[in-house]
């Protein structure tokens, strides 16, 4: 039998082979930590930035509230207050002028009993809603109970409760009566 295996003490190579992979390898090696130590150094010049950023903008929001609070206690209360009373009163006068007397009136004239009287009519404007009272005069209480429900059945009075009753010296009864008031949409030159 015969052996053919190489039984030199030193076995061939291909060491250029074994080199060239070594020098691949190494040049990734070194093109990696290349790479790894440029991006180093760029997030952390990034990161200084974003802190100098972040202390600028802390100082000019600190100013910025030292400002507030300035203008805040600069803020005189009673010119505030005086001011927020004049818009109320511009308010006030502003849903007094649109309220369209020709219609409400309308209203009272279809529906007023021939025994009561409407003697005083004020109406006033409450938040966002419109409020009517109402001065009658009338014979009986059934009368001004039925001008109250005639009111309602309109549709455009709602919550239409008498509040105050008395006696005048001619024996007719005195009522006040508040009522919510839903008018219609002023058109034109109609008061």
């Amino acid at each position: 039998m015969m052996l053919r295996g190489n039984l030199a003490t030193r076995p061939f190579y291909n060491e250029r082979l074994v080199s060239l992979v070594l020098v691949v390898i190494t040049l990734i090696v070194v093109a990696l930590t290349v790479f790894n130590a440029t991006r180093l150094t760029a997030l952390s010049s990034r990161r200084s930035e974003l802190r100098a950023q972040m202390s600028a903008d802390e100082t000019q929001a600190s100013q910025i509230r030292a400002g507030a609070v300035a203008v805040q206690n600069g803020v005189d209360r009673s010119a505030l207050q005086t001011l927020a009373g004049s818009t109320r009163l511009a308010n006030t006068l502003i849903g007094a002028r649109t309220f369209s007397w020709t219609t409400f009136f309308g209203y009272i004239e279809s529906t007023i009993p021939y025994d009561v009287r409407l003697t005083a009519v004020t109406p006033e404007v409450e938040g966002d809603e419109m409020r009517v009272s109402m001065l009658l005069l009338g014979r009986r209480a059934e009368d001004v109970e039925k001008f109250a429900k005639a009111l309602e059945d309109t549709g455009a009075f709602y919550d239409v409760l008498p509040s105050v009753v008395d006696r005048t010296e001619e024996g007719l009864q005195r009522v006040t009566l508040r009522a919510g008031y839903l008018p219609p949409k002023v058109t034109g030159g109609e008061r």
